[in-house]
């Protein structure tokens, strides 16, 4: 049975994660290999996390980050203080000194920042789930947007610890972004009928000065993070059609440094010769 489809406004966190289907977040752990979706446990929550939230409160529903966030003048969770706050508001909610001047931080060099300010600004929704069903394999598939404008523009936010394009696209490779952007205008485009106008990463460095920049992948990058969407969906579909869950394959125990690291060392050589 399925869950309700479309767009869900409101949906607490916990409850989008309860549905059924595939997420992204899912689709990773196939692409490892179907044995780490099946058998993987779902991390409890941790400060990481929640600090993360915190994070996307601000950015994206800023009044609700000032009425229900309290940031302490304690430097650390041990504090008198800061247990006293936390006994009031919940532990989530409470953040030392430290915590709440990292997010502030973030939050000024976003609004400082005009073209997302731009999408930020405009109508729109944030922490907005879409549920849908794949027609090829029949499997739910479940997303939740960071920000979805009216006008179709999509905003993700993603913490960095180096927002510079040559370092930010590491991180869009090693964490499969690529595979978001076609997973999200996928589901967009199947609950609307229309396509997403533009799917756009808004990277902030987790330290200050706290560097910002709005990035939309080139096409390339699209088609290719389409093709691997398609891939572990297929792959999802046919592993729960026959209950089989491979491990993933190890190789024959030989191994070498990636691509990049032996592309730099053959350019000292050159530059040696």
């Amino acid at each position: 049975m399925s869950d309700k489809l479309g767009f869900i406004s409101g949906m607490p966190n916990d409850e989008y994660h309860s549905l059924s289907g595939i997420s992204k977040s899912g689709l990773d752990k196939i692409d490892r290999s179907p044995a780490h979706y099946k058998y993987g446990e779902r991390k409890p929550s941790t400060r990481n996390m929640e600090i993360g939230t915190a994070i996307h409160c601000a950015i994206f529903e800023p009044v609700r980050f000032d009425n229900e966030y309290v940031i302490t003048e304690s430097e650390t969770r041990t504090a008198a203080e800061y247990k006293k706050q936390k006994a009031l508001h919940g532990g989530e909610l409470t953040l030392t000194k430290q915590e709440g001047k990292k997010i502030k931080g973030m939050q000024e060099s976003i609004h400082n920042d005009l073209e997302a300010m731009k999408i930020l600004t405009s109508e729109g929704e944030a922490e907005l789930s879409a549920i849908c069903m794949d027609p090829e394999t029949g499997i739910q598939i479940r997303s939740r947007f960071d920000w979805l404008s009216k006008d179709g523009t999509a905003l993700d936010l993603k913490k960095t610890q180096d927002a510079r394009p040559q370092k930010f696209s590491r991180s869009i490779c090693d964490y499969r972004y690529h595979v978001q952007d076609a997973m999200y205008s996928f589901v967009y485009e199947l609950i609307t009928g229309e396509k997403l106008k533009a799917f756009k990463f808004l990277a902030v460095e987790e330290d200050a000065p706290h560097a910002c920049k709005v990035y939309e992948l080139d096409e390339l990058s699209k088609e290719i993070g389409f093709h691997y969407f398609r891939k572990n969906l297929r792959t999802y579909a046919e592993c729960l059609s026959k209950d089989k869950w491979p491990i993933p394959e190890m190789g024959d125990g030989i191994i070498e440094l990636p691509n990049w690291e032996i592309h730099k060392y053959e350019e000292d050589l050159e530059v040696l010769i």
